[in-house]
């Protein structure tokens, strides 16, 4: 009887629910044993009651599922079945965020090994220059405003495509956009355990190369409280550049089930692009090694849907789970 119950909660759990299960649990554990490493060596910090904080909210939401799961298949279609599905497809995108923030809080505990010396060097080797430093020539208030623009709507960006086959009812093809954008973010995020790097905002400050002020206004200020929102300021973050990764995978899917949609979006992806180097938040070799990610995530994340739908063996062989 109990191995007919764990095979039914295997069935039901989704590709992208199983990857955040996956990584979500042993982020976790490193978590609390961080804070407690941190509590007991007398630190006081915000990484102790807001790491545990947002630990204790993604187990909340994520009891949620198996709520959702039920509804789904008792309620008849409607406005009602339409909004738990909504909430259903879209709640493992923020379980991907929680995860990130987990990382933030633990991986210089998991890997001390920086790298952001040697991209330092790389820079110089590949462009004779640094150029997150050269692009200060061009820095004005006006400018750091526009380029803030196109960094603040990442998030947006990442869900656009989504949304919009959500909008237009071509639901399993929103969620197939937004399993790879999971897989995107979850590849990036082991990654930035192997490379911890730190963004030049953080290393080249240290350094002391900067020579002029961002500045910029309400835009860039609304910006940058969000990064000071973020355990550490984001500071192991930078190696690959998820900005590229991810932006370029929206594309793709935009090319692949809305084209109409794909020049519009280019037009926020390069903003972005570039806005990461001038605001500093990434080398350029960061957007080179996302932009390298991209032929991986097209390749495995239909793999790994085919893998688990096989092994979980779906319940209901009409619809996919």
């Amino acid at each position: 009887m109990s191995s007919l119950a764990g095979q039914s909660w295997r069935a039901r759990l989704r590709t992208e629910e199983f990857l955040f299960l996956l990584l979500f649990i042993p982020s976790s554990i490193v978590t609390v044993w961080a804070n407690y490493d941190l509590y007991a060596g007398g630190v006081d910090s915000r990484r102790i009651q807001g790491g545990l904080l947002r630990l204790a909210i993604v187990v909340l939401l994520a009891m949620i599922v198996p709520t959702l799961d039920r509804w789904r298949h008792r309620l008849p279609y409607g406005t009602g079945r339409s909004t738990v599905d909504f909430f259903r497809t879209f709640l493992p995108f923020v379980f991907c965020v929680a995860v990130y923030t987990n990382l933030h809080d633990t991986v210089r505990w998991i890997n001390p090994n920086d790298i952001h010396g040697q991209l330092m060097q790389l820079e110089q080797w590949l462009f004779g220059f640094q150029p997150v430093v050269w692009a200060e020539q061009f820095i004005t208030p006006a400018r750091t405003e526009f380029f803030s623009f196109f960094y603040t709507n990442f998030f947006a960006l990442t869900v656009a495509v989504s949304s919009v086959l959500w909008a237009l009812g071509r639901r399993q093809q929103s969620r197939e956009t937004l399993l790879g954008i999971v897989v995107c973010f979850y590849s990036g995020y082991i990654l930035y355990l192997i490379f911890p790097a730190a963004p030049p905002r953080l290393y080249y400050e240290a350094m002391g190369m900067f020579s002029v002020d961002l500045g910029g206004g309400a835009i860039a200020s609304f910006q940058n409280a969000l990064i000071a929102l973020m355990p550490n300021e984001a500071s192991r973050a930078a190696f690959p550049s998820l900005h590229t990764a991810v932006s370029f995978v929206v594309l793709g899917y935009a090319w692949k089930f809305c084209r109409w949609l794909f020049p519009i979006l280019l037009v926020f992806v390069l903003g972005l692009l570039v806005s990461t180097v001038y605001l500093r938040h990434h080398y350029v070799v960061d957007l080179i090694a996302g932009a390298m990610m991209i032929p991986w995530v097209f390749w495995v994340t239909p793999r790994i849907d085919r893998w688990w739908n096989r092994s979980a063996r779906p319940y209901d062989l009409g619809e996919r789970p």
